[in-house]
């Protein structure tokens, strides 16, 4: 499994959309460790070139190698170049090697402006969202003539690797169902030529030939992912919080957008284990997975697996069939939530006791409890069953769906205190806002929510069975018959519908928001405005969610960023890496 963790942010791309005062702070001249004054607008690229070195390993010589999940750089303007290295010592980009090589850089006078003239001044075409591939021609035929042959060839890969690719069998044997063929045919072959040492595996060698090899290619490709809930004795929330160093090969979510690098969602987390552990300890051989993992702790692997393990697997080709679609995010909510009426009621509006309404609460608060279960950081078997399967993507969109309904008023209890919950609720309303409705996004409005789910919520958090924060402070300061009436007073509430902002047609975002600043399909080349189009999909998408997150610093790009649904982001993503 080549590339299954990748370090990254090692680049220069996606800091455009600065203010003009931002640009002139930016182009001013720079001292360097020494103490010399560099200008963004010098440098010989002849000497750049003799230094390079120190950045091919992630860009290439030639600027376009996209190694380790960096972007491609080359032609880029010098200026953007320069400053966008030197933002790595001043905290506005954050990355360890990234800090290392431009301090190494700016040891010496000229070095940084150097390598900046040098890789501008490259000519090399970038690669888009076909790193490294030739997407004009297919690796192999998607006839059903081929699948066909294909699925009698697999006759043989069933006993370990399970019916259509999709094992049960065992934890440490990869699933091959979705598997694009650029990955899953040097792969194969490297069993057979002892890159990769595997007993078992050999065997096939000598029984395969390259036509058979791609019919088998096309019959796991056509197979759908079938997802498995099983994250090990891995922490997948804490997984969820490191993987940011493997999503510039593997993608935010583990579904590679390059089809030579390995998906690792869906993956069994034993395997993920194991292979990260082989490439970590040498038995398998790859310099980028060694580096990327060398220092990486057992329970820090163990974690990233349980997150990627629990991530749903997108088949490349339902992909590319989905992206002609009409983009209508709450439509496909309202689809994929239909599972969820028999208990939330219609329209998430929850008649049954005991269990919440889902309307009246924000699409954001929605994800992050949806994503908490399915985690398994929120406690709940029929939860988690019911939502262990749903990607990301699925997750927002059913969120939007909620979100946009109207709340309907429930029946309330007949045996409660209103009036001393309604005194009770002032300890709640500075979170949970006046009349119950919050402001806050990730905080939950207790409006018209249902009294028997809010009291037992509460006695869970005071008794530690369910975690949130200062929620288990608060309730332990409250008594039995304080809870449930201050429960059935916020039950007594209107609810309201939060004010949800949709996600934008993806063009429309790109061209009213992102080409102001980047240029009509992302190839404005002006100083101190990086050029987009091409760029790699996975890079674009990984830069857009640093600004959301803070790990990048830039007013502009971080109100931009901040809005943007993750539907919004791989679309533009996509968009810009197809120009």
């Amino acid at each position: 499994m080549k590339y299954l963790s990748c370090l990254v942010l090692f680049a220069f791309v996606l800091a455009g959309c600065e203010n003009k005062e931002t640009a002139r702070n930016e182009s001013q001249p720079r001292e360097n460790a020494a103490g010399a004054a560099t200008s963004p607008a010098a440098g010989n690229a002849e000497a750049g070139k003799a230094i390079a070195e120190k950045c091919a390993r992630c860009h290439g010589m030639d600027g376009v190698l996209a190694g380790m999940g960096a972007p491609f750089i080359a032609g880029l303007d010098k200026s953007y170049l320069a400053n966008a290295m030197q933002a790595y010592t001043n905290g506005s980009r954050r990355n360890d090697d990234m800090e290392r090589v431009v301090a190494e850089l700016n040891e010496k006078p000229g070095q940084l402006t150097g390598v900046a003239a040098y890789y501008a001044a490259l000519q090399t075409g970038w690669k888009g969202a076909n790193v490294g591939s030739t997407p004009d021609q297919p690796p192999v035929s998607f006839s059903p003539a081929n699948i066909r042959a294909g699925a009698g060839l697999a006759a043989r890969c069933n006993h370990c690797h399970g019916e259509k690719g999709s094992t049960t069998k065992s934890d440490v044997i990869p699933r091959l169902a979705a598997m694009p063929p650029e990955y899953f045919i040097p792969s194969l072959k490297s069993y057979f030529n002892g890159k990769r040492n595997h007993d078992v595996m050999k065997i096939f060698g000598t029984s395969l030939n390259d036509r058979q090899i791609g019919q088998l290619a096309a019959y796991y490709a056509a197979q759908p992912p079938v997802k498995l809930h099983r994250p090990g004795s891995g922490n997948a929330r804490a997984g969820e919080q490191v993987a940011g160093m493997c999503a510039g090969c593997h993608s935010v979510d583990g579904n590679a957008l390059n089809p030579e690098i390995p998906s690792l969602a869906g993956q069994p987390a034993e395997y993920l284990i194991k292979a990260m552990s082989d490439y970590r300890e040498g038995r398998r051989n790859d310099p980028m997975m060694a580096e990327a993992l060398r220092r990486m702790q057992d329970q820090t692997i163990a974690d990233l697996a349980a997150y990627y393990a629990g991530q749903k697997l997108e088949s490349p080709l339902q992909r590319a069939s989905n992206s002609a679609k009409v983009f209508d995010p709450v439509a496909d909510g309202r689809r994929i939530a239909g599972s969820c009426d028999g208990c939330h009621g219609k329209n998430g509006s929850s008649g049954k006791p005991g269990v919440p309404s889902l309307s009246g609460l924000h699409a954001k608060y929605l994800v992050a409890a949806t994503q908490a279960y399915r985690s398994g950081a929120r406690k709940h078997e029929v939860m988690q069953k019911m939502v262990g399967r749903l990607s990301d993507t699925d997750v927002e969109k059913i969120a939007l769906y909620y979100a946009t309904q109207e709340p309907v008023a429930r029946k309330q209890p007949s045996k409660a205190d209103l009036a001393v919950g309604e005194k009770v609720s002032s300890g709640c309303t500075p979170c949970h806002g006046a009349g119950g409705i919050s402001t806050g996004v990730l905080t939950p409005s207790l409006a018209g929510q249902d009294a028997i789910y809010m009291a037992a919520a509460m006695k869970d958090y005071a008794s530690d069975a369910r975690s949130g924060t200062n929620m288990s402070g608060a309730a332990k300061g409250m008594k039995p018959d304080e809870i449930v009436n201050v429960a059935a007073y916020f039950s007594s509430l209107k609810a309201a519908k939060p004010d949800t902002r949709l996600p934008d047609t993806p063009q429309y975002t790109i061209v009213e928001k992102c080409n102001r600043c980047h240029g009509e399909s992302g190839k404005r080349t002006e100083s101190l405005v990086p050029r987009i189009a091409g760029q790699s999909e996975a890079y674009l998408a990984l830069a857009i969610k640093e600004y959301q997150d803070g790990t990048r610093k830039n007013k502009s790009m971080v109100t931009m960023s901040e809005v943007l649904s993750l539907l919004e982001v791989k679309a533009i993503a996509a968009y810009y890496a197809r120009q």
